[in-house]
């Protein structure tokens, strides 16, 4: 088992002529990720930066990459681009600076698609264009399950934002999709990403007792940058508190069930951490692999509405 003691935290912001590190500086953080097509965010709290440092960020600081963990465990938990910088004072004594960040922001909100396919294109053909126009804004390709390429009997003309074509893209091959590290992911709706599958325990870092909940199995753990949207984690359902609603509440699924192996798909993850304070965890919110999943919940909310 990997050590869970040390923290360990890098966080950096810059622009392409230079870069800072202000790990060695108070930082709070959340960063919070899910698998619909929002994006990756992330909000940070930096302390006592000065101000010299801080008008940069400010002005001229356009990007910043978040690492977390534990020594022996720390990996990349966020990267993207400064969307707003806020100064100000939390107490007489203690400047912040506040820096929230988008994963692929220019891309979701600048990249449009306009082409005309013949007729006998596929799927893969849509995702090929797509990721074209998403790579000028340094989009490149992440994970994505083999498509169903059935031939279309007609030519197609597409003009419109990239995001609309995904979304329509991803319904029609039963998936999510989502940027997550510069990376356009698919992941089916019954699936997962590919990867080790961590088991989550006492032993390994689980904290408190995780919830069968109507919006999906809620699970808290010590900070684990290996944890992804889309990830598939193991739990022993023996360890889980879990929901039943009396017969005049219960309808079909309402209750997202649990897998009979205890795999399952995470839905949302949020990493938060304060690197001179208690909180350092990671939070899931989950669903069985081979079950039914949430209806509804807090996650799906977060897509925005022009998106």
């Amino acid at each position: 088992m990997t050590q869970q003691y040390l923290r360990a935290l890098s966080l950096i912001v810059g622009n392409q002529a230079q870069a800072y590190d202000l790990s060695n500086l108070h930082v709070r953080f959340e960063v919070k990720n899910a698998t619909v097509q929002t994006l990756k965010t992330l909000q940070a709290r930096v302390f006592n930066v000065t101000d010299e440092l801080a008008k940069l960020i400010q002005n001229e600081f356009t990007s910043v990459k978040l690492s977390a963990g534990y020594e022996g465990n720390i990996a990349q938990i966020f990267s993207g681009e400064i969307t707003m910088v806020r100064r100000g004072k939390e107490s007489a004594t203690d400047t912040f600076v506040d820096i929230q960040a988008q994963d692929g922001d220019k891309a979701f909100g600048w990249a449009t698609s306009s082409w005309t396919i013949d007729k006998g294109y596929t799927a893969d053909d849509i995702y090929q264009h797509c990721l074209k126009d998403l790579s000028q804004y340094g989009i490149a390709a992440g994970f994505k399950p083999d498509f169903s390429n059935h031939p279309a009997p007609d030519a197609k003309t597409v003009h419109g934002q990239t995001r609309d074509v995904l979304r329509t893209l991803a319904d029609s091959q039963g998936c999510t999709w989502s940027i997550e590290d510069g990376k356009l992911n698919f992941i089916p709706i019954k699936g997962y990403l590919p990867g080790a599958v961590p088991q989550i325990n006492a032993s390994s870092g689980m904290v408190g007792t995780p919830q069968q909940t109507i919006g999906g199995l809620v699970v808290r753990m010590l900070l684990n940058p290996v944890i992804k949207a889309g990830s598939k984690i193991q739990l022993n359902n023996a360890d889980v508190a879990s929901l039943t609603l009396t017969s005049k509440f219960q309808l079909p699924q309402v209750v997202p069930s649990f897998d009979a192996d205890g795999f399952y798909r995470t839905f949302q993850v949020v990493h938060a951490g304060d690197s001179r304070g208690n909180t350092w965890y990671t939070d899931c919110v989950c669903a069985a692999v081979d079950g039914t999943a949430p209806l509804t919940s807090g996650f799906t909310q977060a897509v925005p509405e022009n998106g």
